[in-house]
């Protein structure tokens, strides 16, 4: 994995909503080291955590625009039975109602690391899993039941199964019988 000073950097950019592609050029890393470190679900909670700060952060300056537009218009309104400086009103009302608003725009990026692979697969092979209609996800295949889960859960799973098991979870299984029979 990436070190320490370049996860940081990660994780700054990615907080910012900047695409993972994006990121892994700015870093000079692989799209793949970018996937692998949000795959660490501590990574990729501090990411969510930045995104939320940076979009509520964007979303207060947008509040202060709503809120200058609000008394712009007041002061507008105000001075219609005058009808002196409207224009300057006008103008600057103008000026802040076209200004970009960042807080709300935030949210599609929030889930770019999710990329979707259409499959193509024989009909005697798709007959044999089972779909959940609800997000079209398989959760079976034929009697295996499967289960949706982030690349780091399932090392940590494996580990926990290992030690169950009574195997060295620095030591693959195939590893641990060469040295159980090469000790007796």
């Amino acid at each position: 994995m990436a070190d320490s000073m370049t996860e940081e950097k990660a994780l700054a950019l990615l907080g910012q909503n900047v695409p993972a592609e994006t990121v892994a050029a700015s870093l000079g890393i692989t799209p793949s080291a970018i996937s692998q470190m949000l795959a660490n679900e501590d990574f990729a909670a501090r990411v969510n955590e930045q995104r939320f700060l940076n979009l509520a952060a964007h979303s207060e300056r947008d509040n202060h625009y709503d809120e200058l537009e609000d008394k712009l218009l007041d002061k507008l309104e105000n001075s219609i039975p005058m009808m002196h400086k409207a224009g300057e009103i006008l103008k600057a009302l103008q000026v802040v109602n076209s200004a970009k608003r960042r807080g709300s725009a935030a949210p599609a990026h929030l889930n770019e690391n999710t990329t979707v692979i259409p499959l193509t697969l024989p009909t005697q092979i798709i007959q044999q899993f089972t779909v959940n209609a609800a997000n079209n996800q398989v959760v079976k295949v034929g009697e295996q039941t499967l289960i949706t889960m982030q690349s780091g859960t399932l090392a940590d799973k494996l580990k926990v199964r290992r030690e169950e098991n009574g195997h060295d979870s620095a030591t693959a299984p195939g590893e641990q019988a060469k040295l159980g029979s090469s000790q007796g």
